[in-house]
């Protein structure tokens, strides 16, 4: 699954440069993500049934991220 983080994800003084700090750790995790507000994508037929279960986790990687980095 392929997942969009953009500075309103994050907060409101949140430059593109922690965005990106914070997709580059994300991506180290094994996450694909990118830059953008977007919609996530699915992508493989696969994930549709754990569509809910990944967003999850990523969500749980994603707020532990923000801690980590002080955001």
């Amino acid at each position: 699954m392929k997942f969009f983080v953009g500075e309103k994800n994050i907060g409101n003084e949140v430059t593109k440069a922690d965005v990106q700090k914070v997709i580059d750790h994300l991506s180290q995790k094994g996450w694909d993500v990118a830059y953008g507000m977007r919609e996530n994508e699915l992508t493989s037929d696969d994930e549709k049934d754990r569509q809910r279960e990944l967003e999850d986790a990523f969500a749980d990687d994603f707020m532990n991220c923000l801690d980590e980095l002080g955001l």
